[in-house]
């Protein structure tokens, strides 16, 4: 029932591996000073800086502080630059990252269609607002009381000189009647507007205190899946013509997903999608997690209180309500617990890779490698065919895999192992950061 992702997965143990190819290890951390290890476990810059972090150009330097002044340096510590020269070049090497990583991103959506007024900039003159092009030209002459958004997909939101709340295009011309002033420029086809309720909403409280907000304004992350705690915001969603596909009037909308979002309403739950149909007819569901890379979402029926999976590309129901829980480890599998019984399921097969007790705990995978245990004891290191590549009852803590490492806490200190369960750092330092 579950098309293959494999051509969805970034393999975290092989991204970002110049510094390993160096021979560079990990950053280590003793006496509150940072130091560095390489790969085969010897120290190469003793715990000594206040502040160590790896350069942007992965060249095997490093930007560190012994006590206040910035220094660029190789890895036997030689003095590169100090002071505004070190700092002039990692501000640098900063904007260049950010430049790659746009121009990547720009490369992955050039399918999105484009327009001149993508590069308008709002300017304001004597009090009334326009825009001008990336030339420093006026195209939209000043004529509005305020811009709300930035222009997007050839539309901006502005209030304009009658005091009204509309979307301008390219040439300035108001092409409808905006429902509110709070309200994001477009993104793929939708802006996500606001209105204001006044009544305290626990449920912002506990977005905050929960997890990481999916955007400005609601969601939780929780890895690749995150966990759909509405927000309390009252949110809905229009097209580029002004119409409302998905209306704030619901008792709760989510934040938009690239498959649609969860819709509330007289206490039932549904899925649509950014045309505003319904994709999972609204139902007494409890809410699970929902993974928005592939776009399966984990409802728990009220009327059983079991777990099943929608798919909500489609709608199709593709795991039944029968399980107690079910949560999202990696793009390709899953953890059920039935009972006493907890499973470790491959999605694109439907096979049962791993079967325990409810108590062990799996960890979310990273690349192909994942940490089985019993609370904080009986570590196992297992890959995704379910087989145990080493365990290990003294470990009491443990990171994720990076380059076929892991750092793992013993007795109270940190080291490092490798997929053989061999100590390459001994457990000796309060803190590990694999580069």
């Amino acid at each position: 029932a579950f098309k293959s992702l494999q051509a969805n997965i970034d393999d975290a143990t092989e991204s970002n591996s110049a510094f390993i190819k160096l021979g560079q290890l990990a950053k280590v951390k003793q006496n509150g000073k940072w130091g560095l290890v390489g790969t085969n476990g010897q120290v190469l810059l003793d715990p000594q800086y206040k502040e160590l972090d790896p350069s942007y150009a992965e060249d095997g330097t490093y930007f560190v502080k012994l006590k206040k002044t910035l220094e660029h340096i190789k890895v036997d510590g030689t003095v590169l630059s100090s002071g505004k020269d070190a700092l002039d070049e990692q501000v640098k090497q900063i904007i260049n990252h950010h430049d790659e990583t746009v121009n990547k991103n720009q490369n992955s959506l050039n399918h999105k269609e484009t327009y001149a007024s993508d590069s308008y900039t709002a300017v304001s003159v004597k009090g009334k607002w326009g825009f001008t092009d990336a030339s420093g030209n006026t195209v939209i002459a000043p004529q509005f009381k305020e811009v709300y958004t930035k222009f997007s997909e050839d539309r901006a939101f502005v209030k304009d000189a009658k005091g009204k709340n509309v979307a301008i295009d390219g040439t300035g011309k108001t092409v409808f009647e905006a429902p509110s002033n709070d309200i994001d420029a477009y993104d793929d086809g939708l802006a996500e507007f606001r209105r204001h309720i006044s009544k305290f909403n626990l449920g912002g409280l506990l977005s905050m205190a929960v997890g990481i907000t999916l955007s400005n304004h609601g969601g939780i992350y929780y890895g690749d899946a995150w966990n759909p705690v509405y927000d309390g915001v009252k949110r809905g969603y229009i097209n580029r013509d002004g119409k409302i596909v998905i209306d704030s009037k619901n008792d709760a909308v989510w934040p938009i997903t690239a498959y649609g979002t969860l819709v509330k309403n007289q206490g039932l739950i549904g899925f649509v999608n950014r045309e505003g149909n319904y994709i999972i007819q609204p139902g007494n569901y409890d809410l699970g997690e929902f993974s928005d890379i592939n776009g399966l979402l984990v409802l728990i029926n009220k009327d059983n209180k079991k777990a099943g999976v929608f798919d909500v590309d489609t709608g199709k129901q593709v795991i039944p309500f029968t399980y107690d829980s079910i949560r999202f480890v990696s793009l390709t599998n899953m953890v059920v617990v039935s009972g006493d019984t907890k499973q470790l399921i491959d999605m694109t097969t439907g096979n049962v890779i791993l079967t325990t007790s409810k108590d062990m705990g799996i960890n979310k995978f990273s690349g192909p490698y994942t940490w089985v245990h019993k609370t904080s004891s009986d570590y196992k290191l297992i890959d995704d065919s379910g087989k145990v590549l080493f365990s290990d009852n003294t470990i009491t803590s443990a990171m994720p895999v990076k380059h076929g490492f892991a750092p793992v806490k013993s007795q109270g200190k940190w080291g490092i192992v490798n997929l053989r369960g061999e100590w390459v750092v001994q457990p000796q330092y309060e803190d590990i950061e694999i580069l």
